[in-house]
């Protein structure tokens, strides 16, 4: 019997915290028990997907810190629904200045996600 608490996938969720947009979600219930994230969204079917992933995925990045277009008006309106606590697009660069590992430690110790608009919840993580 599959858990009701997630949606069954066709693969394993990786256990991928790093967000396209700069977010790291380790710490954050909602995304740890849906494991919903970058990684994921298409898999899960939450009836929509991330305009930051959609983008990306258009670009052929990574991640937006290496994109050439970064910061662009998507990610500085994603940032500003947050309010001016967010730091996502600090995060970004973080994330494309000293790699992914580095940045992931630099990432968790921030707890970013608190307040943090999220297109895949629809509003600001309070978790």
């Amino acid at each position: 019997m599959a858990d009701a608490r997630k949606p069954e996938v066709d693969e394993a969720i990786p256990n991928d915290f790093g967000g396209i947009c700069g977010l790291y979600w380790e710490g954050n219930a909602w995304y740890e028990t849906l494991g919903a994230g970058c990684a994921t969204q298409e898999q899960l079917h939450l009836g929509q997907v991330c305009p930051v992933y959609a983008c990306a995925k258009e670009r052929g990045v990574a991640h937006c810190g290496v994109c050439p277009e970064f910061p662009c008006n998507l990610r500085v309106n994603i940032a500003a629904q947050s309010g001016p606590d967010d730091v996502r697009i600090e995060s970004a660069e973080v994330r494309a200045r000293l790699g992914d590992a580095a940045w992931a430690e630099w990432a968790k110790a921030q707890k970013m996600w608190r307040l943090a608009f999220c297109p895949l919840r629809g509003g600001p993580t309070h978790t």
